[in-house]
Parts: C-alpha cells; structure tokens; sequence
C-alpha cells in the first residue's frame, strides 16, 4: 500500500517535471515540435490561447481555445508565444529524488523486520 502511494506520488511530481512553459521562438518552435497549444501575447498585451498552432508565412494561425475559432495573428503583431517546453534538468532531479526516497522506503522497510523487541525484564535479576 504505502509502496503503491509512493510510486503514485513519484510518477506525478516526474511528469510535472518534465515540461515547464516557457517563451519560444514562433516561427522556429512551432514547425520543429507541432506543439498541441501556444500562449500568444499581442502587441496590444492581449493572451490568446491557440490550439493547434501552425506558421503559415508570417502569420501564426490556429484555433480560439474554448470557442474554437479559427485565428490568424501576423507574427508582426506577435509580442512573444509560450509553450510548454522539456525542463530536463528539472526531469533529472526529480528521478534522482524519487530514487533517493525509494531507497529510504525500502531500506526502513526491509529493517524494520530485523528489529528486536526490547528485554521486558531489563536488568541481571529477571522478572519476579
């Protein structure tokens, strides 16, 4: 059970770690990795979530996330994109933590059947 909670437990703090969202390159990010969903801030500071981005010249086009409009923004008009991107170094960490506490577990686990219970009669004299 506790083994089960912790493997939970590991596997969602590596997927968090594995991505983190970070500003991009438009016209060189997006036809290299086909993100599913960019953050695009206008030059007027407008956030416009765009599913299914794609660069088509010098505009980024996709779809309105929520009302599935379809949108096209010239990159000209583009202040800066985020997406989600690999974090590897945040990825490595969270392997060698999980590792780490894995161990721990284990260890406590596989000593805590080596234990002996206390003497309930301490003492050269015994129990009387």
């Amino acid at each position: 059970m506790i083994l089960s909670r912790v493997a939970a437990v590991s596997w969602l703090l590596a997927v968090a770690a594995c991505t983190a969202v970070r500003e991009v390159q438009p016209a060189q990010f997006i036809p290299q990795h086909t993100p599913a969903l960019v953050w695009v801030t206008t030059t007027s500071s407008a956030v416009v979530p765009v599913a299914q981005p794609q660069i088509d010249g010098d505009t980024l086009r996709g779809t309105w996330v929520g009302t599935q409009t379809p949108l096209a923004i010239p990159l000209q008009d583009i202040q800066s994109v985020q997406a989600k991107t690999p974090a590897r170094t945040r990825t490595v960490l969270a392997f060698i933590t999980a590792g780490l506490v894995a161990e721990a577990l284990i260890r406590s686990l596989t000593q805590s059947g080596t234990r002996s219970e206390p003497d309930p009669c301490p003492g050269d004299d015994g129990c009387m």
